[in-house]
């Protein structure tokens, strides 16, 4: 309990680190949320203790920069991303260890409940698409074409098949949050035309994907028509942006919070201090 107080000020520290380089207007907004992404999700995988003990990396002078080849997490940060990465490990581990020692379900932060709404919906469940757009796409497997429907479902790029029996319903082939996904390059002009949408997941999305660079999908969707292709594209861009930008004011709120309390709860504890003096 004595040591609470210590790790709430180190937790603000982080916290006023972090929003601070979020209200930076440098452009690099969409950089940090896949920063703040990748740096949550790998906060779930456990950490590997032999490969840390055995890495020869470990016996080598400290790195500084990444053109030498060592991983980020064996060396010092180098640049502007890479110490904003940092800081977001910095904040996100502080923030587990604040829960942890003060009991509390983490359940309120933007990501875990962004990650809570995109599995509401999982591959071959059947969903209601009555009132929403589809837009009719053909996607490759190996060399069969495969018909099915691109929607946009709240915060999911869903693409769906018809339901063979129920009317108004399909088959969901294919989840992918929309703040992970990019349109990469649109040929509406091209026979047929087609976008190559980049996913950035750890899984393969579907069997037509093919990887990128580690962690990162492209899948190339084909429409019958350029105004289908046109539209698939506002569409997939107008809700990707929407998506993130409503969770990078969600992660600045939480983040201010974090800040405010922080400073409420070391007013307690100084005034505590008071008291004990007197």
């Amino acid at each position: 309990d004595r040591d609470i107080p210590k790790v709430e000020r180190a937790y603000q520290l982080a916290a006023k680190d972090v929003a601070k380089r979020f209200t930076r207007k440098d452009g690099h907004h969409d950089a940090l949320l896949n920063n703040f992404q990748t740096c949550f999700r790998d906060m779930a995988k456990p950490i590997d203790i032999e490969e840390l003990l055995t890495n020869a990396v470990t016996l080598l002078p400290p790195a500084t920069n990444a053109i030498s080849g060592v991983p980020m997490q064996y060396r010092r940060p180098a640049g502007q991303l890479e110490q904003s990465k940092k800081s977001i490990q910095v904040y996100l581990l502080l923030r587990r260890l604040r829960y942890k020692l003060l009991k509390i379900n983490d359940s309120e932060f933007p990501l875990t409940k962004a990650y809570v709404e995109e599995s509401s919906i999982k591959k071959q469940q059947q969903i209601q698409i009555s009132n929403q757009d589809a837009i009719p796409c053909v996607i490759m497997v190996g060399k069969r074409r495969e018909r099915h429907f691109l929607v946009v479902h709240h915060t999911l790029l869903l693409i769906v098949q018809h339901h063979p029996t129920r009317a108004g319903y399909a088959l969901v082939k294919l989840v992918v949050p929309l703040r992970i996904q990019e349109v990469n390059k649109m040929a509406s002009e091209a026979s047929p035309p087609n976008l190559t949408v980049m996913i950035r997941m750890g899984p393969k999305p579907h069997p037509s994907a093919r990887m990128q660079s580690l962690g990162v999908w492209v899948l190339s969707l084909y429409f019958e028509s350029m105004e289908d292709c046109v539209n698939a594209n506002q569409h997939l861009k107008l809700s990707r942006e929407k998506a993130r930008v409503k969770l990078i004011k969600q992660l600045l709120i939480s983040l201010s919070n974090d800040i405010e309390g922080g400073n409420d709860e070391s007013d307690d504890h100084d005034d505590d201090d008071d008291d004990e003096d007197v």
